[in-house]
């Protein structure tokens, strides 16, 4: 189990260092970390050099003056502390952890809500609050959402929604009851206003579509079942038709084109999802996308990802192959084979289309999708990811097409999975030799359960 102390703990040590053993302050603190590493303490939320640079008292002296000019009613240069607080908070996260426990949340939610109308306050205190969120969402509450949605409801300023769209964005991240908490007050249908707005800008845009993917996320480990897949569901009902609608006129915007993508690929967790953004010419514009942005390694990828996922309904899958994506993915991947997540993504892709579907396997195997797939692996013997999307993709390419297959053989397959289950074990064993076993390989098969031959009775005499 992870050992934690306090930040007063570890600066008392640091101070013995210095008087009772006469080190400088750089060797107190070298020498307070190693004593503390070597006794398993995690030193993560520690500011570990504050001896040097006196953080923790610039930090304390900035909230004392914001919470002075809450008393005097006088927030004239609040906006200069909330930017050199800002600067402190971005340093690391030990720094947001002390200011968490000096009552930074607080203060900041405070100030907000006294300078409500004040756009200059307010915006410094949205980014002065996201960098004290920034991997530290525990700090969010009841109150902090009501004001996230006030503002949301009431600034017409751009930059300000900018902002408080980010700062939701953190509080999301990694933390499932701030999502439930966040959706749960109706975010989703003030995000919807502003991608219906003919006047949104594209920073707006993009913003708007990073806090639909952070409420659909679950990656937090504190909680077993999240509910990012209803979100989703929620989500997708009312905005799949208006982010595909988005596409079009966005189009020489990389930047909006590919969040658009990207966000899509995370709502389609139904069938009937992928179907409706086909039907609204999802399918068509990113195999424009590919074809426009042949170099573009992040619209690629993002390009791949929503493929993948419309691949989750058997008709669209169809019609992405007969489309002409099959040449096109597998171009992508050895075009920008030096990405690992284009890779990674096209392999993944290669994989759901021609999962059960014989005809599919074939397509790929025409445009050379064989010799791609075992020079990605040879390029990232090391990746994970690269190899199980690889072996997957050979065992749903060899499983039904028993007489191509012969040609992942013949490119010398067989040791490029053996080197990969050596290296790799157990974390990659059960899919290399499902994929050694549909290529009619020899591989050694684990009985995951045996009898012990004990006779059963069934109570019948």
């Amino acid at each position: 189990m992870v050992r934690v102390i306090s930040q007063e703990t570890y600066d008392e040590v640091v101070n013995e260092n210095m008087e009772q053993f006469s080190m400088t302050p750089e060797e107190a603190i070298g020498d307070a970390v190693k004593q503390f590493e070597a006794q398993g303490v995690d030193l993560s939320n520690i500011i570990k050099d504050l001896i040097l640079n006196d953080d923790n008292e610039l930090i304390t002296s900035c909230l004392n003056q914001i919470n002075i000019a809450l008393e005097e009613k006088n927030y004239g240069s609040i906006h200069h502390v909330l930017d050199k607080l800002t600067k402190q908070l971005d340093k690391d996260i030990s720094r947001r952890v002390y200011a968490g426990k000096k009552g930074a949340y607080k203060t900041l939610i405070k100030l907000m809500k006294a300078c409500i109308n004040n756009t200059t306050i307010i915006k410094a205190a949205l980014r002065t609050i996201s960098s004290l969120m920034n991997g530290n969402p525990d700090l969010l509450d009841d109150e902090g959402i009501a004001l996230q949605i006030e503002i949301l409801d009431s600034c017409p300023d751009i930059p300000t929604l900018q902002c408080l769209l980010r700062w939701i964005r953190e509080c999301c991240i990694k933390h499932e009851l701030n999502r439930q908490g966040i959706f749960n007050a109706d975010i989703f249908n003030k995000l919807k206003k502003i991608l219906v707005r003919d006047n949104a800008s594209g920073p707006e845009i993009r913003d708007a579509c990073a806090v639909i993917r952070a409420l659909v996320l679950d990656d937090d480990i504190r909680h077993e079942y999240g509910k990012a897949h209803e979100h989703a569901s929620v989500i997708a009902k009312g905005a799949l038709n208006v982010l595909t609608g988005l596409m079009p006129r966005y189009r020489k915007d990389k930047g909006v084109v590919g969040d658009l993508m990207i966000t899509l690929a995370a709502l389609i967790v139904r069938n009937e999802f992928c179907q409706e953004v086909e039907d609204a010419g999802g399918l068509k514009f990113v195999v424009d996308v590919m074809i426009e942005y042949p170099d573009s390694e992040k619209l690629n990828w993002q390009s791949l990802k929503l493929l993948k996922a419309l691949a989750g309904n058997d008709n669209v899958k169809s019609d992405i192959i007969t489309s002409g994506c099959g040449p096109i993915i597998v171009s992508a991947i050895s075009r920008l084979r030096e990405s690992e997540c284009v890779v990674t993504a096209g392999l993944a892709c290669i994989s759901a289309l021609t999962l059960r579907c014989s005809s599919n396997a074939g397509v790929f195997y025409d445009c050379g999708a064989p010799l791609v797939i075992i020079d990605a692996m040879k390029a990232y013997p090391k990746s994970l990811s690269v190899l199980k999307q690889a072996a997957w993709a050979i065992r749903n390419m060899s499983v039904r097409n028993k007489m191509e297959c012969s040609e992942f053989i013949a490119h010398g397959v067989e040791d490029v999975l053996a080197r990969a289950l050596k290296l790799h074990g157990s974390k990659i064993e059960s899919d290399v030799k499902a994929a050694l076993r549909d290529l009619g390989l020899k591989v050694e098969l684990k009985e995951q359960w045996t009898g012990k031959g004990v006779s059963l009775n069934n109570g019948i005499d």
